[in-house]
């Protein structure tokens, strides 16, 4: 089982409202991974997750809405919003 950190997003949308916009991520030792290959890894058990400035770990989850693609997202947390919508655009 694999555990990786994400560092970064690409996204579809340049104004975005939820993580099913984002398309790539790009982990910590520069890999970058489709949101389809990420989905899939989670799914089989791989952790990823993102780090706030403030050094808080959020695992991310895979959320699979019905006739719509899996998209990625953090587990809840104390925060209205998503953690990963705050990482730098690559």
């Amino acid at each position: 089982m694999a555990t990786c950190k994400i560092t970064h997003i690409r996204l579809s949308d340049e104004c975005p409202s939820t993580t099913e916009k984002i398309t790539h991520i790009k982990l910590s030792d520069g890999d970058v991974e489709t949101i389809a290959q990420a989905v899939r890894y989670i799914d089989d058990n791989h952790v990823y997750y993102y780090v706030n400035s403030y050094g808080n770990t959020t695992e991310v989850e895979t959320v699979h809405p019905y006739g719509r693609d899996p998209y990625i997202r953090t587990k809840a947390n104390s925060t209205t919003t998503d953690n990963l919508l705050s990482l730098p655009r690559f």
